[in-house]
């Protein structure tokens, strides 16, 4: 590997751990600091990975590995709070038919453990566990990351995976607008609704099967469920009473306080399983405010640069979040990738370039995270009935369904404009009626 180009990666997430396949597949060196015990852990609600996410997944050469753990979706229910049918769509068959894949529900653990498995052993040893950063600087030479326990790191550059409470996103704007840390608790993102997730075992319901989706929408709150392999996971939206951008922590006395208000509310068709039963019997939950919102900076002069909820938040109904962090990685090794291979012979890339591969890569991702973060808002406010216009177009609008193929096939469109990491070689494993704009490379270079 080169060391002489030196990566931190904050952020042990999925985010991160494709970063580290990135970042190996070009063969820079790097460490990646997580604050967790490990960066496999039983924790979180399950993902949707789209076409996009997938596709990512297939040129690392995981595909096949994620088959084996994950589930795809087959079929959608919705239904009001009272568990009427409202109308029944299986958009995995449009997305199949447009980009050629569809999508699959996968826990944060197997996804995690995919892709941390399958990193080569040289790259293991830059996964560190039980850091948890406390300090960033810069000088002249590169950057420094100090942990909580006082190990410290050098590197070039930092690519913050850290999540919507990222330090590096701080930092980055501290060095955008001159405001100091202890200043700088950047609220750009608003959160509208809250969320209560939780996951239980598929016998809750006999209309649980893996692959089933149901969605229940009404004034005020909506769910989301998803089955998986050997479980299900369900997302209930609660708008709140306004907007926010203050941070709640949540605790099991305000999960039950939820329960208390929505328990009888429907999770399947025809009553088939309440929200208060599939409480009673989870596994796991937790409940958090859902914040919403684009950062402004990107980047930090040439040291830093952001990932994922770190550069962007979004409300989960599309499954935008991971997936689009997952293209965030690829835009950005792409462009890592060319400013190192234009170096003179082994120095270090200039500050320009590595400047002016940051910008290139946010005027590639931003207008997309802002179209992806706009459309979960839309989304969110139609199914909760946020007002009479949306209510109507929710019941009888989205009941045609031309219109809602039309939707699919546009947010097909978008994700085939998705790029491809251009020094990974592979085959196209996904082909549809809306063709990729940048095909998998089928050779590289040399």
């Amino acid at each position: 590997m080169d060391s002489s180009f030196r990566v931190i990666v904050v952020g042990g997430g999925p985010i991160g751990l494709t970063a580290a396949h990135a970042l190996s597949h070009a063969g820079l060196d790097f460490v990646l600091l997580e604050r967790r015990e490990s960066v496999v852990v039983d924790a979180g609600a399950s993902l949707v990975l789209m076409p996009s996410g997938l596709r990512v997944m297939a040129q690392l050469g995981l595909l096949d590995t994620l088959g084996n753990v994950s589930s795809a979706l087959w079929h959608n229910t919705r239904q009001d709070h009272d568990g009427n049918d409202l109308w029944n769509y299986d958009y995995a068959v449009d997305f199949n038919s447009y980009l050629g894949a569809r999508p699959r529900v996968v826990s944060r653990h197997e996804i995690s453990k995919t892709l941390y498995e399958s990193l080569p052993d040289r790259a293991k040893v830059s996964i560190l566990s039980n850091k948890k950063v406390s300090c960033l600087s810069t000088d002249e030479d590169g950057v420094s990351v100090t942990c909580a326990d006082g190990t410290a790191y050098r590197g070039s550059i930092v690519i913050g995976a850290d999540g919507a409470h990222s330090i590096v996103r701080q930092h980055v704007r501290a060095l955008n607008t001159g405001l100091s840390h202890a200043t700088d608790d950047e609220r750009s993102f608003v959160s509208t609704y809250r969320c209560l997730w939780m996951r239980f075992p598929l016998s809750a319901s006999s209309r649980l099967e893996p692959g089933t989706a149901s969605e229940t929408h009404g004034p005020g709150t909506s769910t989301q469920l998803f089955c998986g392999p050997d479980s299900a996971v369900v997302a209930i939206y609660e708008r709140l009473d306004s907007p926010t951008e203050e941070r709640v922590r949540y605790t099991e006395a305000d999960e039950r306080s939820l329960i208390e208000r929505r328990g009888d509310l429907s999770l399947l068709p025809g009553h088939a399983l309440t929200m208060r039963r599939a409480y009673d019997l989870r596994i796991q939950s937790g409940m958090v405010d859902l914040e919403e919102g684009v950062a402004e900076h990107w980047s930090g002069g040439s040291r830093f640069v952001l990932v994922g909820d770190a550069a962007h938040k979004f409300t989960p109904n599309t499954g935008s979040g991971c997936n689009q962090g997952m293209v965030d990685v690829f835009a950005l090794g792409n462009e890592l990738y060319k400013a190192v291979a234009s170096r003179d012979g082994d120095r270090t890339p200039a500050k320009e370039s590595i400047e002016q591969a940051f910008q290139a890569y946010q005027d590639l991702r931003k207008p997309a995270a802002v179209a992806h973060c706009r459309a979960g808002g839309r989304v969110a406010a139609t199914s909760t009935w946020s007002s009479a216009v949306l209510t109507f177009v929710d019941r009888w609008v989205f009941s045609l369904s031309q219109v809602r193929s039309y939707f699919i096939w546009k947010a097909s469109v978008k994700e085939s404009q998705m790029p491809m990491l251009s020094y990974v070689p592979g085959e196209e494993r996904f082909t549809g009626s809306v063709p990729w704009v940048n095909p998998v490379p089928s050779s590289v270079g040399v």
